[in-house]
């Protein structure tokens, strides 16, 4: 699927909970919308917000409708983590096949390491809102 339209997908996450707009056998598809939904943060809000709504009143809801929220709640969430980890970097080095310090032993290099603690705030631009 293309990119789906912000203003149909935001038609969408207004009636996904009724299905007589979007009938049950149309389900198994759903999980393209949801992906949309959860790269927009707008939408994502929102869509959180309805789900929050639907999961905390489970016996207001058909089973089908608690389905669809939570696999929107999941897609959600992935793409939360997805988002969270895209900043994270991780680097192992291994020191033991380090030969190019003639004058420090393995021992001595790791000792002469200077772990310093910075405000990462400082690095990090605000995205306007």
């Amino acid at each position: 699927m293309n990119a789906a339209p912000r203003d149909l997908l935001r038609q969408f996450l207004d009636s996904f909970t009724d299905i007589a707009v979007i009938p049950v056998r149309l389900t198994p598809v759903l999980s393209r919308y949801y992906d949309a939904i959860a790269k927009d943060p707008e939408l994502s809000k929102l869509a959180l917000e309805k789900c929050n709504y639907v999961l905390e009143n489970l016996s207001a809801h058909s089973p089908e409708i608690v389905t669809r929220c939570s696999r929107l709640y999941e897609a959600l969430t992935a793409a939360k983590e997805r988002d969270a980890a895209g900043n994270l970097i991780v680097e192992h080095i291994n020191l033991e096949s380090v030969s190019d310090m003639p004058f420090l032993s393995r021992d001595q290099h790791m000792a002469n390491l200077i772990i310093e603690e910075i405000d990462v705030a400082d690095y990090i631009e605000e995205s306007p809102s």
